[in-house]
């Protein structure tokens, strides 16, 4: 009975996530300097009548790509948060704060700035993902090797730290000998937002993460087996060593395809497992990485949307935002669950 009543709870909690971001995306692609009402915003999206209106023109052009962004772009690094967690055992593990975001950022700067292109136009879209994910998988393997003799906590920070400060370093000097209309690209990009996508850029985010999510879901399995132990997960017939590179992959894929788009986001990756494990109350990746991406889509679109209205007409960085909400979430989680150990 008690265990019924705990699957009612994990199914009551999806769904209401689900019906959240819906709802959420519909008043997001409605609110700003010219407002839609939600039966407009429907119209516009499902109905052939609505297409050359002026709702349709300012949906489509201006108001759906950045909510798309912000759903994908949030879940995404919600759920690399939640790989980067299991796979290192540790509870404040995160794409920023581990300095993988950093090594994104400096392979885009290589190609924003560096005029890396391999023959390739900088902005395509795909050039600048891999781009983007050679830096996030080169510190994210130079991380696990620190981990893997390193088993402090404050230690892996101070590595994902100085790993951060280097490549800002390499960034600053590329800076210096850039010129100015690309320093200025490359400065609006480095504040993170989910606005400055374009259509193909948004076609390249959602298929490499829907592609990912789905695989990720299928690794569910594997990855309870290896958060009881590696050994417990060997006599289950898991590859863990395969297991571990394909979290990897995935965590750099993920936080590279969003950060090439969107630029540096902090703290989704973090704040959002823990919400989810604090209303699922379950460890199970069964439903962990379905609640991460729902909740990550949502946290990404609310503080996008507070991003673009709270100081209307001017602009904040969502990664202004999601520092400010997540935060005090990390902190009050880590704190109540006294998890952390040196």
């Amino acid at each position: 009975m008690e265990n019924q009543h705990h699957i009612n709870r994990i199914a009551l909690v999806l769904i209401l996530a689900a019906v959240l971001l819906a709802v959420s995306s519909v008043l997001a692609i409605g609110i700003g300097s010219v407002y839609i009402p939600p039966d407009k915003v429907v119209e516009a999206l499902f109905s052939k009548d609505a297409v050359g209106s002026t709702e349709y023109i300012i949906v489509t052009n201006m108001r759906l790509t950045r909510v798309i962004a912000s759903i994908f772009g949030g879940g995404a690094l919600a759920l690399s948060g939640l790989l980067l967690q299991i796979l290192f055992q540790n509870p404040i593990a995160d794409p920023y704060v581990l300095g993988i975001s950093s090594g994104a950022r400096l392979f885009v700067g290589l190609v924003m700035l560096g005029g890396l292109t391999f023959g390739f136009s900088t902005t395509n879209p795909w050039f600048l993902f891999l781009g983007s994910l050679a830096g996030a998988l080169a510190v994210m393997v130079i991380v696990l090797l620190f981990a893997m003799r390193m088993h402090s906590v404050v230690t892996l920070l101070i590595v994902g730290t100085m790993l951060g400060y280097l490549c800002s370093a390499m960034v600053n000097l590329l800076v210096a000998f850039s010129d100015d209309n690309a320093i200025a690209d490359f400065t609006r990009w480095g504040m993170g937002s989910f606005g400055l996508m374009t259509w193909s850029q948004i076609q390249v985010l959602v298929v490499v993460c829907a592609v990912i999510f789905v695989l990720s879901f299928l690794l569910t399995k594997s990855l309870n087996s290896l958060m009881l132990g590696e050994s417990y997960a060997r006599t289950m017939g898991v590859n863990t060593r395969r297991l571990r590179m394909l979290m990897i992959l995935f965590s750099g894929v993920l936080t590279g395809v969003v950060t090439a788009f969107a630029g540096p986001v902090a703290f989704i990756g973090m704040s959002v497992p823990h919400i989810c494990r604090l209303l699922l109350r379950t460890e199970d990746a069964r439903f962990l990485v379905p609640a991460v991406i729902l909740t990550g889509g949502v946290f990404g679109l609310v503080c996008d949307l507070i991003a673009r209205t709270v100081a209307s007409p001017s602009e904040l960085a969502v990664g202004t935002i999601t520092s400010f909400v997540g935060v005090p979430i990390v902190l009050f989680l880590l704190v109540k669950k006294n998890k952390v150990s040196v």
